[in-house]
Order: C-alpha cells, then sequence, then structure tokens
C-alpha cells in the first residue's frame, strides 16, 4: 500500500524522552494510554524547521519571548515546510475545512515556536548541543530497528515521495535529539520504575498484551491512476491491468519477487522489495486485507483489485493470536512507563519555563494555549496504507 505521511511518521523513530515534545511543541501524533508488548506505533516526528519563508505581505510578531520575537515568517515556514501537502489534501476536500485546520495550525505552531526558545536557551546554558553526525548515527540505529527496516536513503525517498522536506525534517528531529538530552540532564536520572511496577502495569491492563493474529505480506502495485490528466481512465486501466497480469505470470513461475517490486511497484514499499511489515486484521483495505489473510506462507495470490490499482500479494510470515507472558513483556513495559514519567517530567519543566519567562503575543491576536489541546493535522483518510 501507499505510505503516507502520516503513516510513516508513525512508524518512525522514538528518541529517549521526546514523546512530551509532540505535545509541548505542537506536533502531530498517535498518543497511547500505556504500553503494549505487541509491536508499538511511534510519536510524531516534531515539526521541521527551515528557512524563514518570503512572504507577499509585511513580516509581523506572533509572540515575544524574553525579548525575542518569534515572527509570522517563520510560523509560515513551518507550515510550508512540514503540512503543505497535508492542507493541499483538505483544501481539495473543503476550502474552509483547510482554513479551519490551518489556524489551529498556526496557533499550535506559534506555540511551539515559543517552546523551543525556552528549550534552546536552557540547552545553550548547559551547553547540550547534537552534531550532524551524533543525528545521523541516531536515525540509523533507530530506523533499522523498524519492522520492516528501513535505511535512511529508504526514508528519505518515502518522506520526499509524499511532498516533504527530507533535510527539513533533519533538523528537525537535531532540534528534538537536543531536548531530549536536555530533559535527560535535568530530571532523568531521578526516574526510577520498578519489576512490581511492571507488573501491577501488567496485571491490570492484560488485555493490552493479546497480541492479534497478523500476517507479513510484500506487495507489487501497478496504480490505476492516470499520471496524465488528458488520459482516457479506462484506458489506463486496461494498461494497468496488463502489465499487472504480465507481472503476476513471471512471480508465479518463479521470478524474484522482489526484485519484481522493486522494479515495478508504484508503492513506496518498493523500495523495500514490497515488503509492507507485519499488520492485523483492519488495517489494508478490505479487499487486500481478505486475500493476505486467506494465503499460505509463501503463496502468491492472483490479482487484486482496490481503488489503487492492481496488487500481487505474496505472504511472508504468519502469526496466530496469542497472550505475551509477563517475562517477554516486562523489559517493554519498564520502558513504556519511564518513558511515561519522563513525559510527565518534561511537562512540568516546560511549564516551568513559561512561568518564569516573560511571554506576550500582539493583542491584535489570541494568545495559543500552554499546551496543544487541539490535534495538529493528520493526513485526511487514506485507505491506500496501514489506518
Amino acid at each position: 500500500m501507499e505510505i503516507t505521511v502520516a503513516g510513516l511518521i508513525r512508524r518512525s523513530f522514538v528518541l529517549i524522552g521526546l514523546s512530551a515534545i509532540v505535545l509541548l511543541v505542537g506536533s502531530s501524533g498517535c498518543q497511547k494510554k500505556g504500553p503494549t508488548a505487541a509491536e508499538k506505533g511511534t510519536p510524531a516526528a516534531a515539526p521541521a524547521p527551515s528557512a524563514p519563508a518570503t512572504l507577499p505581505h509585511e513580516d509581523k510578531v506572533v509572540a515575544t519571548v524574553n525579548g525575542t520575537n518569534i515572527m509570522e515568517s517563520q510560523v509560515q515556514s513551518r507550515i510550508d515546510g512540514e503540512y503543505k501537502p497535508i492542507l493541499a489534501k483538505y483544501a481539495a476536500q473543503s476550502p474552509d475545512l483547510a482554513a479551519q485546520q490551518e489556524k489551529m495550525l498556526r496557533q499550535a505552531i506559534t506555540n511551539g515556536l515559543v517552546v523551543e526558545h525556552l528549550l534552546n536557551e536552557e540547552a545553550r546554558k548547559a551547553k547540550i548541543d547534537v552534531t550532524d553526525a551524533e543525528l545521523t548515527a541516531e536515525l540509523a540505529q533507530r530506523l533499522a530497528a523498524m519492522n520492516p527496516p528501513y535505511t535512511l536513503e529508504q526514508y528519505q525517498k518515502i518522506v520526499e515521495a509524499q511532498g516533504g522536506d527530507f533535510e527539513a525534517a533533519k533538523r528537525g528531529d537535531l532540534r528534538k535529539l537536543k531536548y531530549s538530552r536536555l530533559f535527560e540532564a535535568k530530571f532523568g536520572g531521578t526516574i526510577v520504575v520498578t519489576e512490581a511496577d511492571a507488573k501491577k502495569y501488567y496485571d491490570e491492563n492484560i488485555q493490552e498484551f493479546q497480541v492479534p493474529e497478523k500476517v507479513r505480506a510484500s506487495h507489487i502495485l501497478i496504480s490505476t491512476k492516470p499520471t496524465d490528466p488528458n488520459a482516457d481512465p479506462n484506458q489506463v486501466k486496461v494498461q494497468a491491468k496488463s502489465k499487472a497480469e504480465d507481472l503476476l505470470k513471471k512471480a508465479k513461475e518463479g521470478a524474484d519477487f522482489a526484485a519484481l517490486a522493486k522494479e515495478n511497484s508504484s508503492c513506496p514499499s518498493a523500495a523495500q522489495g514490497g515488503d509492507l511489515g507485519s499488520f492485523p486484521r483492519g488495517q489494508m483495505v478490505k479487499p487486500f486485507e481478505d486475500v493476505a489473510f486467506a494465503l499460505k506462507v509463501g503463496q502468491i495470490s492472483d490479482l487484486v483489485e482496490t481503488q489503487f490499482g492492481y496488487h500481487i500479494i505474496k505472504v511472508t510470515e504468519h502469526q496466530d493470536p496469542n497472550q505475551v507472558t509477563f517475562d517477554k513483556a516486562q523489559t517493554n513495559i519498564i520502558n513504556e512507563l519511564t518513558q511515561q514519567k519522563k513525559q510527565e517530567g518534561a511537562r512540568k519543566y516546560v511549564d516551568s519555563l513559561r512561568q518564569s519567562a516573560k511571554i506576550t503575543f500582539p493583542s491584535s491576536a489570541a494568545a495559543p494555549t500552554p499546551q496543544a489541546s487541539q490535534p495538529i493535522l493528520a493526513a485526511p483518510a487514506d485507505a491506500n496504507g496501514k489506518k
């Protein structure tokens, strides 16, 4: 399936202590109430900074933090660098909805820039910084730990395929890693989670450790979406089916499935040989899901048609439902509970910085709330990927 920006973010890496920043600086993400032993989704990466945009009108001050102005151009730059493709999708559905979402987004980003300024001040005082080499190593490690694993080059291709700015994203990741180190220096050593804490959580949330049936599948997608607005959609579909049938014949005759996917699939998963990783029921569009869960390991499907085109599916793993034992879950639970405590510590720390700072907003503009209480943009519903 095609990986959306939001989908990619959910699969992205977790930097220690950074999920708190997801709320504090106005990023998007999926929040969980507690740890699970099953494969976890990950917090969203915070919006990445980029060079101030040139606006067609006079730049304005949107906030002042300890005497430093935050400009409208900085907010616009963040929107252009990180959210423009998503806003465009909203605009295609409803201009009014897009305008409403952009207004919320501007407020949250303004609030985020205020918090970032305060954290940057504290990082400078503590002489905490992150080099590009350190960031690259961290990114590579986190991406390699994914299921399926990614390289930096693959990650870049996916970001750019969805209209994102990879270099801007890296700058945002660098900033987040710096804040993580700041939080660790300020209160990380005071956080302790014991085995008893973990067992208590396990017993009280036993349902979270029930692992649903999953399959791991690869696929080849031949898109039926016309690339030429003047093309006849029916003819495009006929050509796509003919190509898919030819590839299906090759796959069933023993051709290398991953190689066929890399060379022909229109899904970003082509970079991984079509590998979509493991997924439970309910994450893929139904025609795709029904076939994937019916296949045996190693079996190749016939053509599967969805609204996105023709798929050839190969299942590589099948996992029956099971219950994760406490012994297997313990380490994950301790890590997650530790992360939760770090989040709470980060919130309190940022609140204290805000309370002691001099922060003003122009009288003509409503001040954003101290923490982002409204969800920041996720892409509009796109069934062509994991939900």
